[in-house]
Formats: C-alpha cells, sequence, structure tokens
C-alpha cells in the first residue's frame, strides 16, 4: 500500500463531518417545529450583517408573544431580503420562554438539512465502499471473492 492511501481518508472524513452537522440540524429544526409555538409577525425593515466576505440583509421581524409583550428581533435565513419587503406578514416559530430562539416557520431549512445530510452519507459510505473493493482486489489469490 502507498501513501495514497491516506486521500481516501479526506471524503470519508468530510462526509462524516456533513453528515454530524446536516443531523444536528435536521434534529434542531424538528425539535423546533414539534415544541415552538407558532406567531404570526411583521417585517419591520432589514439589518446588514458580514458573513464570510458579503455583506448579508436579515428581516427585522416583530411580533407579540404569548405573553403580551411585543418583541423585535432580527431573524438570519436563507430567505433575501427581496423576498420580505417591509410590512409584509410572516409566520414564525417561537421557543415558548425564550424570546431568542424564533425562527421563520420555512419548511425548506429542514428539507435542505436533510439533503445534505443524506449527502455526506453518500460520501462517507462511497470513500469506504472504494477502499473496501481496492482491498478486496488486491488480496491474494486464494483469499479473493
Amino acid at each position: 500500500m502507498s501513501a495514497y492511501w491516506l486521500l481516501a481518508l479526506v471524503p470519508f472524513i468530510a462526509g462524516l463531518a456533513v453528515t454530524g452537522h446536516q443531523a444536528r440540524l435536521a434534529i434542531t429544526e424538528h425539535l423546533l417545529r414539534r415544541t415552538g409555538r407558532r406567531v404570526e409577525g411583521t417585517v419591520t425593515g432589514h439589518i446588514a450583517s458580514r458573513e464570510g466576505t458579503y455583506a448579508a440583509l436579515h428581516p427585522v421581524i416583530r411580533w407579540v408573544g404569548e405573553d403580551g409583550s411585543e418583541y423585535e428581533r432580527a431573524v438570519p435565513d436563507t430567505i433575501g431580503a427581496h423576498a420580505l419587503p417591509e410590512g409584509s406578514r410572516v409566520h414564525l416559530l417561537c421557543t415558548p420562554g425564550s424570546p431568542d430562539t424564533v425562527a421563520l416557520d420555512n419548511l425548506a431549512r429542514y428539507r435542505s438539512a436533510v439533503l445534505g445530510m443524506w449527502l455526506g452519507v453518500l460520501l462517507w459510505a462511497g470513500a469506504l465502499t472504494a477502499v473496501l473493493i481496492r482491498i478486496a482486489t488486491l488480496l491474494p489469490e486464494p483469499y479473493r471473492y
């Protein structure tokens, strides 16, 4: 065996990392959907934040909680500012007793997390399969399958 076998670790470990991260996002989103309360809010503006090398606009949303108090937070999401103009009504998911954990009621986040999780599984399983096939072809003649 040569040192090139270590290159098979790259897609294997990357696939495991992607699978773990996306599974955590999918579980978090699932729990938020099951335990969160659905409320309706209004977009009051947009705030810019720097993510990576570009500025992103996040909607600022105002809503009334279950206790009757009014909250206003910037809600980071993948939806662009052009899709949520000021004054538009949106549906939110809020965790009771914690107004900081609020997210737009958007099923696309869960779907993309599940898709990413399965792509990670394909990546590490494909790398593992390739290594196992290569090992099976390198076995001596009496031990080959």
